[in-house]
């Protein structure tokens, strides 16, 4: 199995968190996969068909067989609303068929891919229809670590409107999304441990209220332990 990822363009990557690719050779052999949720959605092409992944909220196990191909857009939070008028929240949790015929040829063409996938996305960049680009911004910084009140007072919106947005641009609540970012900041910290830190430091560090807190997230997210991470 080979996974590679590509950064966009610059002037993308507000937008769109990488290209990526998923090759199985002929001879090599069918491959299982369990995927977590990363706050994203995606766009994915194989070898049959083309579909749009919402954001997810707990885990999906994925199986590729011999010989098999995809390629993937991974939006950041909301990024996808700079290029597509969506209604995310349909999409959530859901993997559901897509077309995009002008993006299905550059994907079939392959040839100077990434090139042709930044020319594409930055002709269809548009801006103008972000409106929760700050506040992901904030819960991102914050590592999840801030409340909605935070949100509403910071950038002078209502609750319902916030919980609007964020349902129509992310396909989850404003708490669902903090709560994500929370945990996808906590795995990461699991992960690449280099201090050595115990689960009670990292759950404390990660703004839980104690390491059961955040086992029963992981579990919850993951299907796992966070020893079996």
């Amino acid at each position: 199995m080979s996974y590679t990822e590509y950064l966009p363009h610059p002037a993308l990557q507000s937008y769109i968190d990488a290209y990526w690719t998923v090759r199985i050779d002929w001879k090599g052999t069918p491959y299982s996969h369990r995927v977590l949720p990363d706050c994203c959605a995606d766009i994915i092409y194989n070898t049959d068909e083309s579909f749009l992944v919402g954001t997810m909220t707990t885990f999906k196990d994925t199986f590729q067989t011999a010989g098999s191909s995809t390629i993937g857009i991974r939006f950041k939070p909301g990024g996808i609303a700079a290029f597509y008028r969506l209604d995310l929240n349909e999409f959530t949790d859901q993997r559901i068929p897509y077309q995009d015929k002008e993006l299905a040829e550059i994907i079939h063409r392959n040839i100077d891919l990434r090139k042709n996938l930044d020319r594409y996305f930055l002709n269809k960049l548009n801006t103008q229809h972000l409106p929760l680009s700050a506040v992901i911004g904030d819960i991102t910084k914050f590592k999840g670590q801030l409340r909605v009140a935070d949100l509403i007072s910071r950038h002078a919106m209502s609750e319902r409107k916030l919980e609007r947005l964020f349902k129509q641009h992310t396909g989850v609540s404003v708490k669902g999304m903090i709560r994500l970012v929370r945990f996808t900041n906590a795995l990461d910290a699991i992960r690449n441990n280099s201090a050595g830190a115990n689960l009670t430091q990292i759950a404390y560090a990660a703004g839980y209220y104690d390491q059961a807190h955040l086992c029963n997230e992981v579990k919850a997210y993951t299907g796992l332990t966070p020893a079996q991470l």
